[in-house]
């Protein structure tokens, strides 16, 4: 098990052993909470766009959903008559310049879920871990009237119109420690400030309805397998029902679990195997099984592409996520009115 393992498992299932880090959480608190404040009593250390700019981020470390959510943003926004486009940090890129990322990118050259939400969403996107450069470079190339920045809600350099925080709908906020006793970035009072907290799920959780702040819940939707050269499709029913063969189950994400709970619920009941990687892990050919079914994120499969394979039997998730209709209504009155009140600045 990798250090990233141990410590994910012990901070959302209640071990006690992170706990003998408690006399560090003073000072981690001062850290995070002086690095907020002193960019927001100097504006002139953030850049601000000419153009509303959303974050997509959360408080916690691991996956959330904010991929997910980048791309219902970006479908919606199109339909709503914007012209959207996309920033991130490009985790794993060797980047010396804002980067501009498009369907053929590679994953290793800008990042795998750069890579994903280019070849998903069609919207114009650059990565940089200077966020600030990235959308300076995005408005300078591209016809774009609104970024949504793929995580980066503790990235104070890039001024943000709107917050918006993924929480996980099982794991919560976990014990509720910052890290690294627990999985959280920045305090849990930290969402009082933000203007959505989204999670993936159909209906609230106990741990959600704890929270002390209102949570909208947003459903992920799928429809099918497809193979990893996107070529062929695969019911649930022919994959999980009919089929007679166990699943190879992989994924280098931040909360594989959640995959797996996923796929159970469309009907996967023959598991094989469930091999999880480190997030954003770089695949190798010898990482995937040579016999039988595997199965993995979308994610995953931008990565595996590239792979020489002697299975022909390697297929992905695609995912959606469908858009509350309360979240549509107030944020697209809150992206009006900033239009607005940019215009006149």
């Amino acid at each position: 098990m990798s250090l990233e393992s141990l410590l994910t498992r012990s901070w959302y299932g209640g071990a006690k052993w992170t706990q003998l880090f408690l006399p560090l959480i003073p000072l981690v608190r001062r850290i995070v909470e002086k690095k907020r404040a002193v960019f927001l009593a100097n504006p002139a250390l953030s850049y601000t766009a000419p153009v509303p700019v959303i974050v997509v981020g959360n408080i916690s470390t691991g996956g959330t959903g904010k991929s997910p959510m980048v791309v219902a943003l970006c479908e919606w926004l199109r339909s709503e008559g914007f012209k959207p486009g996309i920033v991130s940090r490009g985790h794993g890129a060797k980047l010396s310049a804002p980067t501009i990322v498009t369907e053929s990118s590679l994953a290793q050259d800008v990042g795998d879920e750069p890579a994903m939400l280019a070849g998903r969403t069609q919207c114009p996107m650059v990565v940089y871990p200077k966020r600030a450069e990235a959308v300076k470079c995005l408005l300078e190339r591209f016809d774009v009237d609104v970024v949504i920045s793929d995580d980066g809600m503790q990235h104070y350099a890039l001024n943000r119109d709107i917050e918006m925080a993924m929480i996980d709908a099982q794991r919560g906020v976990g014990n509720g420690y910052l890290l690294p006793v627990g999985p959280l970035r920045e305090p849990v009072e930290r969402l009082a400030s933000v203007d959505f907290i989204v999670s993936i799920t159909e209906q609230l959780t106990a741990k959600l309805n704890s929270l002390p702040f209102q949570v909208i819940p947003a459903a992920l939707q799928s429809d099918c397998l497809l193979s990893l050269d996107g070529s062929r499709s695969l019911s649930f029913e022919e994959a999980f029902i009919k089929g007679d063969k166990p699943w190879h189950v992989m994924a280098g994400i931040g909360n594989p679990e959640r995959f797996l709970s996923t796929l159970k619920s469309l009907g996967l009941d023959k598991v094989g195997s469930a091999r999880w990687f480190t997030d954003h892990y770089g695949y190798k050919a010898d990482d995937i099984p040579k016999l039988g079914p595997v199965i993995m994120t979308e994610k995953d499969a931008v990565k595996c592409k590239a792979l020489s394979l002697a299975n022909d039997e390697v297929w992905f998730l695609p995912v959606r996520l469908e858009l509350p209709a309360e979240l549509k209504t107030q944020l697209l009155q809150k992206l009006n009115n900033i239009q607005n009140e940019k215009r006149h600045e």
